[in-house]
């Protein structure tokens, strides 16, 4: 008998049960696919190519796998090998302008010109703001980030900073349309667009992301998750794979402090914890307690308010593409002109495919002895089409227009020496992690961010005392950083209030300095 079961078995997922698992806990993880992964799923192509056909950037989830040992020789040929690259992201556009953001802040601003001190601005209040973010216990609520910064002098409107549109944020930053319009693609990866009134938070992503090196798995992404199976198999866990879960509930009465897990084929499992990795309105619908708070939260969430859905593509070739791309293994946007990221998110919230998409473009590195390649790129589609239902068909052609909107970028034949196109659609999300295809799980509008992502439950817990939440529709929700499935397991282990006491001068001091900085910053300005 398990003390812990942890329903999906995505990263978030895995990273709970890891943590638990080797702080002492009996865990098994179900998963309903046949291979764990979730959003990180690398596939190999009968030609023996390697296809990414989800998360592809690994900058955000490096330092947790250093801390939790995923490079660890002792794991084997399962031990992740992350390689580091220069570019954190580059823009390559249609009339042979380039902008590059590189991990080095310094080059970075060097690279931009005269938008470099404005650029050096937003990093500066970036890291201010969310260090002053992490000083909370436990995520804050907006009204709580509005009573703290209040008792500052120009708290104000650093809090209006927030609430503005992310392209408000970055036109009082930086001038050049090709610099804005690079940022703003950025921004909008969180699938709120930069023009949303409440983006401006999303304007200082880029900025932000200088914290961490940008690096990609040999092996593909997948490689992150075998690593995370390898050290729960040393820890004693156990990963079970086409184990869907149908029915989740008390073992006896609501009350109860053990959870009961019916999976398909009628096998019950029970534990004293229970961790959903899954979004919370597929939890609260497979759940057979009342649990009035947790189904009130659901039915509040909202999801595709914006329309926008992934469309990931994988060209794989009988050799190896070389890009013309400054460093081609990082993450590249190719987009035709600046207008074009108000347009498309204009057209996909219409219901429309883009008429000129833009694109995340990198190239898939290759184990030895294999002489195809491939090149991964990821767009955005409307959710819902305004002229019917999404199809394999569908999904293929609206491939095919990326393809060639990036092949006309970057002036390459992405179709010479084509042996197959791979695609990952809103049909395919939604069949590969349920709910409506939206990878995030809901909308990251101002509403469900921070401690209200999701309201009352940004703390991991539930009303049930046996039932917990990861997952990306957990805080601190989206991408791939494995937080919500750490913050998860320290909830269960009941370290989180502990840690909050123990802590509590040390963060207040940290979180007066934090919002001192945060206000030079922001009355210092672009310079």
């Amino acid at each position: 008998m398990s003390d812990v079961l942890v329903v999906g078995g995505g990263h978030n997922g895995l990273i709970a049960a890891l943590r638990l698992a080797r702080a002492g806990r009996r865990v098994t993880v179900v998963e309903q696919g046949a291979e764990p992964g979730g959003c990180v799923w690398t596939d190999r192509h009968p030609s023996g190519v390697l296809v990414e056909r989800g998360a592809f950037e690994h900058g955000g989830v490096y330092p947790m796998a250093v801390e939790l040992g995923l490079d660890d020789p002792a794991l084997g040929d399962r031990a992740v090998r992350y390689r580091e690259h220069p570019v954190l992201a580059g823009v390559a556009f249609g009339d042979g302008q380039r902008r590059v953001f590189y991990s080095d802040v310094a080059a970075t601003v060097a690279a931009l010109g005269a938008d470099g001190p404005g650029y050096r601005h937003l990093v500066e209040l970036a890291d201010a703001l969310f260090g002053m973010l992490d000083t909370f216990g436990t995520a804050p609520t907006l009204t709580q980030v509005a009573a703290a910064l209040a008792a500052l002098p120009g708290g104000d409107e650093l809090f209006r900073t927030l609430l503005q549109p992310a392209e408000t944020v970055l036109d009082a930053a930086v001038s050049d349309p090709h610099t804005r319009a690079a940022m703003a693609l950025q921004a909008a990866h969180a699938q709120v667009p930069a023009w949303a009134p409440g983006s401006g938070l999303f304007a200082l992503l880029l900025p932000a992301s200088h914290r961490s090196p940008a690096v990609r798995p040999a092996g593909g992404s997948r490689a992150l998750v075998d690593a995370l199976v390898a050290a729960l198999e040393r820890a004693g866990a156990t990963v079970r794979t086409g184990a869907a879960v149908v029915a989740m509930g008390s073992t006896e009465s609501p009350a109860a402090a053990r959870g009961r897990v019916e999976l398909a084929g009628g096998a019950v499992l029970t534990a004293d914890a229970v961790v959903s990795a899954i979004g919370l309105p597929r939890t609260a619908a497979l759940l057979t307690d009342p649990a009035p708070a947790m189904r009130a939260t659901a039915r509040g969430l909202h999801s595709g308010h914006f329309n926008i859905a992934e469309l990931t593509v994988t060209v794989v070739h009988d050799r190896a593409h070389a890009l013309p791309l400054q460093d081609p293994d990082a993450v590249w946007y190719t987009l035709r002109a600046p207008a074009d990221v108000r347009t498309g998110f204009a057209e996909v919230l219409a219901g429309r495919l883009p008429s000129s998409p833009w694109s995340m473009v990198g190239q898939v590195g290759q184990p030895d002895g294999i002489t195809g390649g491939a090149v991964w790129m990821s767009s955005i589609v409307p959710l819902h089409r305004a002229d019917g239902e999404w199809t394999p068909e569908r999904e293929r052609e609206a491939a095919d227009r990326v393809i060639d909107q990036v092949g006309s970028v970057l002036g390459v034949d992405l179709r010479d020496g084509l042996v197959d196109v791979v695609v990952s659609g809103p049909l395919t999300w939604a069949a590969r992690i349920g709910g409506d295809g939206n990878p995030n799980h809901l909308d990251n509008t101002l509403d469900q961010l921070l401690g209200w992502r999701p309201p009352g439950h940004a703390d991991m817990r539930t009303e049930l005392p046996w039932l917990f939440l990861a997952g990306a529709g957990q805080h601190p929700g989206g991408g791939l950083s494995g937080t919500s499935g750490s913050a998860a397991a320290a909830a269960v282990l009941g370290t989180r209030r502990r840690d909050r006491l123990d802590r509590r001068a040390v963060r207040e001091v940290h979180a007066l300095w934090s919002g001192l900085t945060a206000y030079r910053a922001m009355r210092r300005g672009p310079r």
